[in-house]
């Protein structure tokens, strides 16, 4: 997924909360004492994957190894590259595929999981497996914490196929802990037109109505030329945290970026113990440290060679990915 969350250059400092709201951003702990970290969680991600450059899993797998997440990773795909390239070639797993490789895990009692997320699936069948594995993960294990990144499209038009949403809607969504869609995803997943606020919270609302607890809206409500917003909500036991999100934006979109945020939304949900707002922050500083990264590397490509292909600067941004330092134009207003 594309994720439109760019930085420009602004002094580093602490972080303030604007609207009123007082300063609690804490300094994130340094490299060292974070490498060092150990913790017994263990994440079965569902994704594609790419040889080169920087799409699903290839995304996913490395932020939360970082953060000390062992990772069993089952790639949906397996291309040479991704689709903004003029030739894609490679393998799709299929549902059999899939049911063999969960079965070889569960016939050796290696199928224990403490996290699930999953992200780009091509293929119905192989989604209402994803679904079958969900349903007995969470059977063995009802506090088996589950993101779901439902990758249908983005700017009005779908790039998977249609058929995948009915069994995101009605299957696999009601089983997640978190749903993280862009705004053409929200208003396919809920019969709704999500262009302004309102609509976004109305259609937050639906997916909390099917027993998600927390839902962020990635992109894709009431941007402007200089800013982009998103929407975050939490709701248990009776109580609703919601949030309006607005950061800069830098001109340029690139590959892999909502799989990054996926992967960091579930290492910093559970790093805070379900702290919404602090979650939040502590991605987007990563991501908008990443993205300006990429953006002035592909600036320097595109002087050199106009048709060349950016990938994220994934690697050169791991400390940023581990250790975020806050953009202070982050702006979080509670609603």
């Amino acid at each position: 997924m594309l994720f439109k969350a760019l930085c420009p250059k602004s002094p580093l400092g602490l972080c303030r909360r604007f609207m009123g709201m007082s300063n609690t951003f804490q300094p994130a702990m340094d490299a060292t004492t974070a490498l060092a970290r150990e913790r017994e969680s263990r994440v079965l991600s569902i994704q594609s994957h790419v040889v080169h450059g920087y799409a699903g899993n290839k995304c996913s797998v490395l932020p939360l190894q970082l953060h000390g997440f062992d990772v069993d990773f089952i790639n949906s795909v397996q291309f040479s590259n991704h689709a903004g390239y003029s030739t894609v070639l490679g393998q799709k797993l299929d549902d059999v595929d899939l049911a063999k490789l969960y079965e070889g895990l569960s016939t050796n009692r290696i199928n224990n999981y403490t996290h699930i997320l999953t992200g780009y699936c091509g293929n119905v069948k192989f989604l209402e497996k994803i679904t079958d594995i969900v349903k007995d993960l969470k059977s063995k294990n009802p506090d088996v914490f589950y993101v779901c990144d439902p990758v249908l499209g983005d700017n009005g038009r779908y790039y998977t196929p249609k058929e995948l949403l009915p069994v995101y809607r009605d299957v696999l969504i009601p089983l997640a802990d978190v749903v993280c869609p862009n705004a053409f995803e929200l208003g396919e997943l809920t019969g709704l037109e999500v262009t302004t606020e309102a609509a976004c919270l109305q259609g937050i609302d639906s997916l909390h109505a099917k027993g998600v607890k927390t839902v962020v809206v990635t992109s894709g409500v009431e941007g402007t030329q200089t800013h982009l917003r998103c929407y975050a909500s939490r709701a248990e036991e009776g109580e609703l945290d919601r949030y309006r999100v607005t950061f800069p934006r830098l001109h340029g979109q690139f590959v892999g970026t909502g799989d990054v945020f996926a992967a960091l939304l579930l290492v910093n949900l559970e790093d805070s113990m379900g702290d919404l707002e602090k979650s939040l922050r502590r991605v987007l500083s990563s991501m908008q440290a990443l993205i300006k990264r990429t953006s002035e590397h592909a600036k320097q490509q595109v002087e050199k060679n106009p048709n060349a292909m950016c990938e994220l600067r994934l690697i050169q941004s791991r400390l940023d990915l581990l250790c975020p330092i806050d953009c202070p134009q982050i702006m979080i207003e509670k609603l």
